[in-house]
């Protein structure tokens, strides 16, 4: 084996701990029993900033190296984690759990080929855990899909929901049309649906593996209520893209058409083109930039087409490989193309929410929300006003994976939208039950 100058130099660092001798202090054995406590716990940042200080005084411990790089992966310091594992390696080579951490990491690192060594490795041990066969066939399998230059994937969802106000009926009971009285809104109805998504993508590596990526991406999504059946949907949407990826920036240029009916009835095709940037300051911390444009043609009148355009800036903050906070700003305008329709034009800004949080390695809790404010650009004359709304909306979505491909999820989610025209102010919620699966 051929050492690299700086795995020279840690090798040389660990030789020099183990022929001279380091060892903590008193005050030093404290602090790493600290770091224990918190790495139990959890903290992973806190821990590792503990390790971090104590490790050059013991090169030589392979406990605390191992504590060091599993804090280290937990927070995506990767090529710490990667030093420690070795650091361990080098003193333990019969160490399985170690080694499996070091192929891990190496694998998030992209390091695929190493990886898959140090994977087969640890699979031709005799007497392994059936849980770290499984994790190792997991990881094999998954860097046998990245070392291809083209495969296609498949996932698949369905279950049923109940929606508690399909016709987006008022929640106020009268509106006022100023000089001709007062009159009633529509009562909300309530009904169960089954829905349906399919969504098929291929990918194509361009050049080296990790450069550039064809992607394109075909989904059907149906919705058939019980009872109200003028609410039905049915979408239909093609994206192709061309990514590419360089050391901290992914570049996208995504096209769209989409194809959505209402009630059985067409009601609008639409086209966009969506380049979009994401630049990794720190493993944990990346931003992304997103705009937009596209046009809507709508089958049931013209006076509803309109051309659209999206801008969003967002930050995601991912500080251990189980949780990922993300946040996007996003402005939006509608134009109409003609017609004289007065709600077809308005300008829009908004707030997004996300926080994904793996409780257990196999059940994910998803929370999101979001906060907006429309402003149409024309007064309704009836009502002698300019309408603007008011949006909030909330969910959580709870993932229970079965096995590597399947899982079911519950989800609720919560919609009030307040307007200046009482007539559109409403509230609704939609509890689902659903099984998912990729193939």
């Amino acid at each position: 084996m051929i050492l690299s100058p700086l795995r020279l130099i840690a090798f040389s660092l660990i030789l020099g701990g183990v022929l001279y001798g380091h060892s903590l202090s008193e005050k030093e054995l404290v602090s790493y029993e600290e770091g224990k406590k918190l790495y139990a716990a959890k903290s992973y940042a806190e821990a590792y900033t503990i390790f971090s200080s104590l490790y050059l005084n013991a090169l030589d411990d392979t406990e605390l190296n191992f504590y060091m790089g599993r804090s280290a992966y937990e927070i995506k310091e990767y090529p710490a984690a990667l030093a420690a594992y070795e650091r361990v390696l080098f003193l333990d080579p019969e160490n399985l759990y170690n080694q499996l951490e070091l192929a891990r990491t190496q694998h998030r690192l992209g390091l695929l080929d190493e990886a898959k060594t140090n994977f087969e490795t640890i699979l031709a041990t005799p007497d392994i855990s059936v849980n770290m066969r499984k994790t190792i066939e997991y990881y094999l399998a998954s860097i046998a899909k990245q070392q291809q230059r083209s495969f296609f994937f498949l996932t698949a969802k369905g279950g049923f929901l109940y929606d508690s106000n399909v016709n987006f009926g008022s929640s106020d009971a009268t509106y006022t049309l100023p000089s001709y009285g007062i009159y009633p809104t529509s009562t909300p109805s309530s009904d169960g649906a089954h829905e349906e998504t399919a969504t098929l993508t291929h990918l194509y590596d361009v050049g080296e593996r990790g450069g550039a990526v064809i992607r394109n991406k075909v989904s059907l999504y149906n919705r058939s209520y019980t009872e109200q059946r003028t609410y039905d949907m049915l979408l239909f949407s093609y994206y192709p893209s061309l990514s590419y990826a360089s050391q901290n920036s992914i570049y996208d240029l995504i096209g769209g058409v989409d194809y959505f009916e209402l009630g059985l009835n067409r009601f609008y095709k639409g086209y966009s083109l969506n380049p979009r940037w994401s630049y990794r300051h720190t493993p944990a911390l990346r931003h992304i930039v997103s705009f937009k444009a596209g046009e809507k043609n709508h089958y049931v009148s013209s006076d509803l087409d309109a051309k659209t355009f999206d801008l969003s800036g967002g930050i995601e903050y991912a500080p251990y490989t189980a949780r990922v906070l993300r946040t996007d700003l996003i402005a939006s305008r509608q134009i109409k193309e003609g017609g004289s329709r007065r709600d077809v034009s308005y300008r829009e800004y908004g707030v997004n929410f996300l926080y994904n949080h793996q409780l257990f390695p196999r059940t994910l809790v998803q929370i999101n929300g979001n906060l907006k404010k429309r402003f149409y650009d024309e007064c309704v004359p009836s009502f002698l006003s300019y309408r603007n709304d008011t949006t909030r909306y909330g969910a959580i979505n709870i993932v229970q994976r079965l096995n590597n491909a399947v899982s079911i999820e519950a989800a609720a989610n919560y919609t009030r939208t307040d307007s200046t025209l009482s007539i559109y102010s409403y509230d609704k919620y939609i509890l689902s039950m659903s099984l998912s699966g990729r193939f």
